[in-house]
């Protein structure tokens, strides 16, 4: 009898060796997963720091692959997004969608939305009130920048809530309360003005689905124009090091 409880001892003792060590390898994988998100956005904001935003935004996206609720990672691809629209906005080229010329304003609208969605991701999951503040507040710039001045009024009067002392948004709240369109008065042919909004909303939705890859396939073009044009940047300066001395008088 002492024999067998014995040997039911050790096997209790090596089934809980096989617990800690599978309970570990779940850890270093954590740990892992966790170091290379943290890389990843610090990568990005290396990139950013740089004016480098295309980047950023794949480094970014790179880290939310592998941590969807690294909510760092969507705050700063917000702020990306934010500038490679702004980009896109100022520059003249367009994308073409079959025979149709897709303007760079449609395709920054694209862009400027993705970036609020983002900012919107933190927005309603951290408690944080700074935070809260400087999401609605960013929220409202991609959608003041949209000229979509209804949303924009919305974020901002949130963030508000959170800091009602910023000076800025209070500013913007003002801009976008001006600009807003005024209400009009439906009279007696309200419900064909509501259908025909209706199907001029699900036109834009339709058109900005078509798009949004046209933006995507946009970011990508300036990407590798990027990468060419610090391609060559780089063999300049390993041509200059290669070069031979100049002669001495």
């Amino acid at each position: 009898m002492q024999q067998s409880r014995s040997l039911n001892k050790l096997t209790h003792c090596k089934m809980f060796a096989v617990m800690l060590t599978f309970i570990g390898f779940i850890l270093l994988a954590n740990t892992s997963s966790a170091q290379k998100d943290a890389q990843l956005v610090f990568e990005g904001n290396n990139f950013y720091h740089d004016s480098n935003y295309v980047q950023s935004t794949y480094a970014y996206r790179e880290a939310l692959k592998v941590n969807p609720k690294n909510y760092k990672a969507n705050f700063n691809l917000g702020n990306a997004l934010y500038r490679n629209a702004t980009e896109i906005k100022n520059t003249k080229l367009g994308v073409l969608q079959g025979k149709q010329k897709v303007s760079p304003d449609s395709l920054a609208n694209l862009v400027f939305e993705e970036a609020a969605q983002n900012f919107a991701v933190v927005a309603n999951t951290i408690s944080d009130k700074d935070t809260l503040h400087r999401s609605w507040h960013n929220i409202g710039n991609c959608y003041l920048q949209k000229k979509d001045y209804e949303q924009a009024i919305t974020a901002y009067k949130k963030s508000l809530k959170y800091n009602p002392k910023d000076e800025e948004t209070r500013y913007n709240l003002a801009y976008a309360l001006k600009n807003r369109p005024p209400k009009q008065n439906k009279g007696g042919g309200g419900q064909n003005q509501d259908q025909k909004q209706q199907q001029q909303k699900q036109q834009q939705q339709q058109q900005n689905q078509i798009s949004k890859e046209d933006a995507e396939r946009l970011l990508k073009a300036m990407m590798n124009a990027e990468k060419k044009t610090q391609d060559k940047r780089k063999q300049k300066q390993e041509d200059a090091s290669k070069s031979p001395p100049d002669k001495d008088w």
